[in-house]
């Protein structure tokens, strides 16, 4: 098991999540506003990370790879 992140780790991580939240949705408004299909591809994936790192400062430590590849079965 991996030790537990600190303070300054957890606000970097919620700092991410913030960041790629609002990269999704600045990209589900160009795609909005421009129709462009292709956006909605960088909004999932950039939505997918920003909860991932979401997880990451709500749970004080990094996820593992079968985390990240099934969060549904994550406990």
């Amino acid at each position: 098991m991996r030790g537990k992140l600190g303070r300054i780790n957890r606000a970097v991580a919620a700092v991410l999540a913030l960041a790629w939240a609002c990269t999704g949705i600045g990209a589900l408004v160009a795609l909005y506003a421009s129709g462009r299909w292709v956006l909605a591809l960088a909004a999932l994936f950039s939505l997918w990370y920003a909860t991932l790192w979401a997880r990451v400062a709500a749970r004080a430590r990094l996820l593992t790879w079968s985390e990240i590849a099934t969060p549904w079965r994550a406990r």
